[in-house]
């Protein structure tokens, strides 16, 4: 019976996505030139501009309140630990505390991801190969971990922290953050880069530049291949239960139906859509190559 009701459910949840029509563009709110990671933290929505600035948005009233100076080269964005920290590329790990106050920590060359898990900020570094391990409290980095060539998206899950990579990569790597070892796991496609938390304790992993990978990470193997787009970036799961693909390249976001593991529909999204989020009971997607993040009701 609970079998029943599952299935009954996730049909639902496919059918209500299909038929709804394209999603409600709410707002259109002007961040800084080239808008890429995004957070909700402190009662806001946060945009890291690579243009330099981390902004502040009040999801109330759509309005930026707040804009921090954080140095050109700003992007990937997490928070946690009672403050928001930046991967930046060209100036290292920057955390921001959210009256503003400014603090950079050298973690490697060309910081890529970041993310807050396990009481500890974790940092790829692109150029160095390196999972950087940092303290939150004392900023200092307690370990440096050779995970690979030109790590890219982080994601914590089952208790461990997942590296995606770029490039000729066909791995991604699984990292146990109390005995910080390293173990590699084929996925058996190109460039296995960001993920996405999927239901049920699953993965979904963009690949290949189009391609989206369902991933079981208990079992350690992949369950399905969808040919989605043709430059995928980081996606979200909205709350009808569908995966938010933005796509960069076509300035689009794909919708995929995760139970019957396939693309139900594309709509525009903006100059460059480069990340979803979902905050606020809405979805947020911003515009990389242009100067804003978006709005939808989905």
């Amino acid at each position: 019976m609970r079998l029943f009701f599952a299935v009954a459910a996730a049909a639902l949840v496919s059918l209500a996505a299909a038929g709804s029509g394209p999603p409600t563009l709410i707002k259109t709110i002007t961040t800084g030139n080239a808008p890429c990671g995004a957070v909700a933290a402190f009662g806001s929505v946060w945009v890291a501009n690579d243009g330099g600035t981390l902004v502040r948005i009040n999801p109330r009233t759509n309005r930026v309140t707040k804009r921090v100076r954080v140095g050109r080269g700003a992007c990937s964005l997490a928070a946690g630990a009672g403050a928001l920290w930046i991967a930046n590329y060209k100036r290292g790990l920057v955390r921001v505390l959210p009256g503003g106050r400014v603090r950079r920590i050298k973690v490697g060359a060309a910081p890529f991801d970041v993310l807050v898990a396990f009481q500890r900020v974790w940092v790829t570094s692109w150029k160095d190969g390196r999972l950087a391990v940092v303290d939150p409290h004392t900023l200092r980095i307690v370990r440096r971990i050779d995970v690979g060539p030109r790590p890219v998206g982080l994601i914590a899950r089952n208790g461990v922290i997942w590296v995606g990579f770029g490039r000729s990569a066909t791995a991604i790597a699984r990292v146990n953050p109390l005995t910080f070892r390293v173990d590699r796991v084929e996925v058996g496609d190109r460039a296995p880069s960001w993920f996405v938390s999927g239901g049920a304790g699953d993965l979904w992993i963009q690949a290949n530049d189009g391609d989206l990978l369902h991933f079981d990470p208990i079992g350690l193997r992949v369950l399905a291949r969808l040919e989605v787009g043709r430059t995928l970036a980081q996606g979200a799961v909205a709350p009808d239960g569908t995966i938010w693909m933005p796509d960069k390249e076509q300035n689009l976001v794909y919708r995929i139906d995760p139970s019957r593991e396939r693309v139900l529909d594309s709509f525009p999204a903006g100059p460059g859509a480069y990340i979803a989020l979902r905050a606020y009971g809405s979805m947020w997607v911003t515009s990389y190559a242009g100067s804003d993040v978006r709005r939808f009701r989905p």
